[in-house]
């Protein structure tokens, strides 16, 4: 049921809201038979009728044109006081009161301010044309009424701004995450895609001299290739899931020591047996910096040792990972040596370090090699 009042009050016809053309037509019908039955008679049917018809009819823009609303109601009402009687029916006072309370809730202050002050004035005159005496009573009813539209627009209002800064803050969280899984893929692509090429040197190297020593690099690439996809699909299946897939975190970077070594490289790990109690947001921070360090040392210092050393204390993750000073690298005879472009690793880094308010300090070392030394505080403590 609430469903479909729900869906009624979003429909329009005749360019006006369902509610309001409903509204209207039912008070119609309502003083239409008051005035043709003479139940209770204000005057001839050529006044009462038309009078009838335009007051109730005129709600149907209460929403879009307040001031014409009441324009029409203070007009009709008048011709009926100066012609004959003001009116005094039961359906007049609900119209009369609606159209107070649309004006008050559908118009800015101003503009509710005259109109009411307008209408009230109007209706105080036909009171008092004929000698009637409740002016008291019109000003206490369409004074209340009038500060309870105001009430209502205001707190429609409050609950739009809420809305939209729930709208704000779900589509900054999308971009956050958008973000993060783009940082992730980048770290698994240029992960995976630096390993493969060093191993599809190292088989093209082979090749030349001895064949069968070319399948151990072909089969880390196939392996690299694998779980590179398999890490892929992870990420992209949080895309998808409604629930969170758990993400890499610091006790996995001894299986990602292992994949590099397997590679090729020469890498040295320092880091506690336990890290379960690291917070998730942390230890994927510091998985993904290890791996891009890796990559980076992989793609920018080959065949150098790289030493990976992870600390943990009462309130955050220190990690360092450093590269001895890379070889010079031989003359070519290709003509079109493969260039590596510049990536985007170190400003992933950087981005992951300021989410959780750490440091990071990035550069070369006095003895020529490169160093990444981050500082990741848990979630409350001081960085």
């Amino acid at each position: 049921m609430r469903r479909v009042l729900a869906r009624f009050g979003r429909r329009s016809a005749l360019g006006f809201p369902a509610p309001d053309l409903a509204l209207a037509g039912l008070l119609c019908a309502i003083a239409v038979t008051s005035a043709l039955t003479g139940n209770p008679s204000e005057g001839p049917l050529a006044l009462t009728l038309p009078v009838a018809a335009i007051s109730t009819l005129a709600l149907v823009w209460r929403r879009r044109l307040p001031l014409l609303m009441i324009a029409l109601i203070v007009v009709a009402g008048l011709t009926q006081t100066l012609l004959s009687q003001d009116p005094g029916s039961l359906w007049s006072l609900v119209v009369y009161a609606i159209a107070m309370y649309s004006l008050a809730a559908w118009s800015s202050e101003p503009t509710a301010a005259v109109g009411g002050g307008v209408f009230v004035a109007a209706l105080l005159f036909e009171e008092g044309f004929r000698g009637g005496v409740d002016q008291v009573f019109i000003l206490l009813l369409f004074g209340s009424v009038w500060l309870l539209g105001r009430a209502a627009r205001s707190w429609r209002g409050r609950v739009s701004l809420a809305e939209r800064r729930q709208q704000e803050a779900a589509q900054l969280a999308t971009a956050e995450e958008r973000l993060r899984i783009a940082r992730d893929l980048h770290d698994v692509i240029a992960h995976s895609l630096g390993a493969i090429a060093v191993q599809a040197d190292a088989a093209e190297a082979a090749l030349h001299v001895a064949p069968e020593r070319a399948v151990a690099p072909v089969r880390a690439i196939r392996e690299t290739a694998r779980s590179s996809l398999a890490e892929i699909r992870l990420v992209l299946d949080q895309l998808r899931a409604e629930e969170v897939i758990p993400a890499p975190s610091l006790g996995d970077i001894r299986a990602l020591v292992e994949d590099a070594e397997g590679s090729g490289m020469t890498v040295s790990l320092t880091m506690p047996p336990d890290v379960s109690r690291i917070p998730a947001e942390v230890g994927n921070a510091g998985y993904r910096i290890v791996q891009e360090s890796l990559t980076n040392a992989r793609r920018h210092a080959p065949g150098t040792a790289v030493d990976v050393s992870v600390h943990v204390d009462a309130a955050s993750v220190v990690i360092r990972v450093a590269n001895a000073r890379p070889s010079p690298a031989p003359a070519s005879d290709d003509p079109s040596p493969l260039r590596l472009a510049p990536g985007h690793g170190l400003s992933g880094m950087r981005e992951r370090v300021r989410e959780l308010d750490g440091r990071l300090e990035a550069g070369p070392t006095a003895e020529g090699g490169f160093a990444v030394h981050a500082i990741l505080p848990f979630p409350g403590s001081p960085a």
